[in-house]
């Protein structure tokens, strides 16, 4: 996800209605309602991709409660040519995939009303975070 990086300027305040939050380890920025109110469509489409990315990125390992796998040993599966052949494949799959929806995305997302993105970008924090919380082990805070 290198490539990809949000325009943005974190803080961690504690405050859920002040400044965007970097989390511990770095993984996900949260935004509030009120950061996204003050940001142009450029800068709210930029945030919607990366959102959408990050979802991407984790949804394939969720089985594996790694979210970050880099290779098969962090997935505890056997470290076998077929695996890593596998999971090399589908990170190229998945960047290919990334790189011509955040073209395409990037055209025409700023055409959409500044409210539907934002709302969108709400959703996609909330569901990655729910996503993440399962990744981690942690399913039992939100069953």
């Amino acid at each position: 996800m290198g490539w990809l990086k949000a325009q943005e300027n974190p803080t961690s305040t504690g405050d859920p209605s002040g400044p965007a939050v970097q989390l511990p380890g770095g993984a996900t920025i949260v935004y509030s309602l009120g950061d996204l109110e003050k940001m142009d469509k450029i800068e709210l489409t930029r945030i919607y991709i990366a959102k959408l990315t990050r979802l991407y990125r984790i949804l394939q390992y969720l089985p594996f409660a790694k979210l970050d796998p880099k290779g098969p040993n962090d997935l505890k599966i056997p470290s076998v040519q077929a695996n890593e052949k596998a999971m090399k494949s589908l990170e190229e799959e998945l960047r290919t995939y990334i790189q011509t929806a955040e073209s395409h995305l990037s055209t025409i997302v700023p055409y959409a009303d500044k409210k539907q993105i934002i709302d969108a970008i709400l959703f996609l924090q909330a569901v990655t975070n729910k996503v993440e919380l399962v990744g981690l082990g942690m399913s039992q805070l939100i069953y």
